[in-house]
């Protein structure tokens, strides 16, 4: 019996994006699927950033072809899929001027989701983080790691099925960096595709599926972590 097959959740080739007239990203090919965490490196300037902010629809890329769950796109249409299901970290946490549970609630609220609905879903993912000490707490006056807790369970109950990370353990100590570890997993657990990028890859190598490698804007290496490979081109894997 032949292994089930599971239409990735984005796939681009051909991705061409340029900043202030430079070309920062040339993505051959790439392939997001669910339940997975892939590791994102490259020297300083190599376009990681250029990188998850395209995939996250912020930036529209000048060329390439998107599939968005099977089905083809343009750039344009690409960029608007990704922002409706794509959520992007920066490393500094942007907080509301509200207590941890308004932060958490924003994204549901904006939604239009029903105040009984939303408070369930805050009570449920402050649980889920650990967080519940915290809820009535102004969320600016928190640690930078329990800020990057808040805003990983922000992006948590807005069920991203790709939720990408810039940097966002950075400037975090080692209990902090292991707290966001065990979110990361938990997410991948739920079914979240979670590309995190990083220039201190070692920490959290044990729990990443594939490790994705950028030079000079291009993607050159795909290498399994757990057995598993993210294809850069579909009718190839590494």
């Amino acid at each position: 019996m032949s292994a089930p097959t599971f239409t990735p959740l984005l796939e681009v080739e051909g991705l061409e994006l340029s900043r202030a007239g430079r070309k920062v990203l040339h993505i051959e090919a790439l392939r997001l699927e669910a339940a997975q965490i892939l590791l994102l490196t490259g020297a300083n300037g190599a376009g990681k950033t250029s990188l998850l902010k395209a995939l996250a629809g912020l930036w529209v890329a000048d060329s390439g072809r998107f599939q968005g769950l099977g089905t083809p796109m343009s750039c344009a249409e690409g960029a608007r899929f990704c922002r409706g299901r794509h959520v992007y970290l920066h490393q500094t946490p942007y907080m509301f001027d509200a207590s941890v549970e308004q932060n958490i609630a924003f994204g549901l609220r904006v939604r239009g989701m029903l105040a009984a609905h939303r408070h369930a879903e805050v009570r449920a993912a402050l649980a889920w983080a650990g967080l519940e000490a915290l809820a009535t707490r102004p969320a600016r006056e928190l640690s930078l790691g329990e800020q990057q807790r808040v805003a990983l369970t922000r992006a948590y109950v807005l069920a991203p099925s790709v939720l990408l990370l810039d940097e966002i353990t950075a400037n975090l100590d080692v209990e902090h960096r292991r707290q966001v570890h065990d979110m990361l997993s938990a997410l991948r657990e739920r079914g979240s595709c979670v590309m995190f990028a990083s220039h201190d890859p070692a920490p959290v190598m044990s729990r990443v599926d594939a490790h994705l490698h950028l030079d000079d804007g291009r993607l050159v290496a795909a290498a399994a972590i757990h057995g598993r490979v993210v294809p850069l081109r579909r009718d190839h894997s590494l």
